[in-house]
């Protein structure tokens, strides 16, 4: 496995800009980020295996090859995702400073790409922390793919 990128967006004690395209706080849970700060995956320069595309008239960063991964640093107690679902998504491998690796599967049964949210920890101490995602080659069998269309990252920052 190898690092090809590092995607940096120190929100430490930033005031982020949170998208304003559309309204998507009402995608999360409202329990586990009652405030939450929307932040847009655009990197300062290309990651390898990554690319910044179009969905839905949106940019999104897509992942299309497995291994190559990217990292986020935020601070705050609780991570997540958004990304545009559909039959052609796979499956990503995500771990949080540097904890043990899990699989969060985004293959929707949909032709048409549809926005989703997923968490990915709501339990985490309030300081710095770095998500790190990859692709994996292992995908739903009934997804024609293997990608992930990367909208946005979101987090409770307290």
């Amino acid at each position: 496995m190898r690092i090809v990128g590092i995607f940096l967006l120190l929100v430490l004690g930033l005031t982020a800009q949170a998208q304003t395209n559309q309204d998507v706080s009402n995608l999360v849970d409202g329990n586990d980020f009652p405030n939450p700060v929307f932040i847009s995956p655009d990197p300062p320069k290309p990651i390898k295996g990554w690319e910044m595309t179009t969905v839905l008239e949106e940019k999104v960063l897509q992942g299309e090859y497995p291994g190559d991964i990217i990292k986020f640093r935020f601070k705050g107690t609780a991570i997540g995702i958004l990304v545009y679902s559909d039959n052609t998504s796979g499956i990503i491998e995500y771990s949080i400073d540097g904890q043990p690796w899990f699989e969060q599967d985004v293959y929707s049964d949909n032709e048409k790409p549809e926005l989703k949210s997923y968490t990915l920890d709501k339990d985490l101490k309030n300081r710095k922390h770095t998500l790190q995602i990859r692709v994996i080659e292992k995908k739903n069998p009934e997804s024609s793919g293997s990608s992930i269309a990367l909208r946005s990252f979101y987090f409770n920052k307290e």
